[in-house]
């Protein structure tokens, strides 16, 4: 069931988009309300994936991703091709956005993030281009060669700080995750005794495809369909900055006594065996294992029972982090125990 699952949670969300475009009025909203109620009803309802080993027969699934980048490009060619007819009210056209924005950062950029930690050229590519629809295809250097070496440390722009709200974190993360990514680019063509422009930059590389795609965008659609395209990219990369938020708050690694930080272990990342969660983002819910072993396919990760949990899945999760109030009451405690017996 859970090769099934992952295909459902992965198609559901973009068809339900399509549909919704293609109905238009109160219709482009079906991806809205399924992330702010059925995802989370659901999450609640169903019993969790309780995963302790790898099912024997391999691992399969990898079609799944891979099939996400043609999936997400038509789903916003699509879109695009509707303002540029005129299809949208101004109200339906900010509707439209958001649902899109929602699927591409959801289901979009968690393919992505599962594709640039693959091992062949091609599937990181893949990721790079699922990327590049919302214009953070610098995910691929700072999330694989900053976070996963600094997460849970004071140098990591994306580990949530306990007391941050969501509002103070996403400008700090996006921020950050930009500078990191032009660091670590820049010491890595140093090393090879390239300078910062030199054209190996593969953050120039992004920035020429990303460029081009938005004055493809324009000379196809107008000014209309570009601003629908940078809302629809801002929408995604908020929703990417709010996962970033939820998997880690609040949590440290200690100094190691030498001038480091202890090793990566199950307590610096919020686990999720929520079954939704998983099957919607690729297993991203098993978050401790992925940082433990990123190179594994999203298939063979499992559950670690002395992970953090999460109260509950990613969505309501994620609605919680929009109310900080709450948000500081429910995780702060769970936080603050979680330090205590370290």
């Amino acid at each position: 069931m859970g090769g099934l699952g992952h295909a459902f949670g992965a198609f559901v969300v973009p068809v339900l988009a399509a549909l919704g475009l293609g109905l238009g009025g109160w219709w482009v909203l079906l991806p809205v309300i399924w992330f702010a109620g059925l995802a989370a009803l659901l999450d609640l309802l169903l019993p969790e994936q309780t995963r302790f080993r790898v099912p024997p027969g391999g691992t399969g699934g990898a079609w799944v991703v891979w099939a996400m980048f043609p999936l997400l490009a038509g789903l916003l060619v699509y879109a695009l091709h509707l303002v540029a007819a005129g299809a949208f009210t101004v109200w339906e056209f900010l509707g439209a956005a958001l649902a899109v924005g929602l699927v591409q950062g959801s289901v979009g950029l968690t393919a992505a993030h599962e594709l640039i930690h693959r091992p062949r050229a091609w599937e990181r590519g893949l990721g790079v281009a699922i990327s590049s629809l919302v214009l953070w295809a610098v995910f691929r250097i700072e999330h694989v060669h900053g976070h996963h070496r600094t997460v849970g440390t004071p140098d990591d722009p994306t580990t949530a700080r306990l007391g941050e709200s969501l509002y103070a974190y996403i400008p700090r993360s996006v921020l950050g995750g930009l500078r990191e990514s032009w660091r670590l680019e820049r010491e890595r063509l140093h090393r090879r005794g390239m300078g910062p422009w030199h054209w190996r930059n593969r953050n120039l590389h992004y920035a020429v495809i990303q460029g081009a795609l938005l004055v493809g965008v324009t000379l196809w659609t107008g000014l209309p369909g570009l601003l629908f395209f940078l809302i629809q990219a801002w929408i995604a990369v908020q929703l990417l900055m709010t996962t970033g938020y939820i998997e880690h708050y609040g949590l440290q690694r200690r100094p190691d006594g030498r001038g480091g930080w202890e090793r990566i272990g199950a307590r610096h990342s919020w686990n999720s065996a929520h079954r939704l969660t998983n099957w919607t983002t690729f297993n991203l819910g098993l978050h401790a294992e992925h940082h433990r072993w990123p190179g594994k396919a999203f298939p063979e990760l499992v559950d670690d029972l002395d992970a953090m949990r999460m109260p509950f899945g990613y969505p309501g999760m994620a609605l919680l982090a929009m109310v900080p109030p709450l948000w500081f009451r429910v995780m702060d405690p769970l936080v603050l125990q979680t330090r205590a017996a370290a």
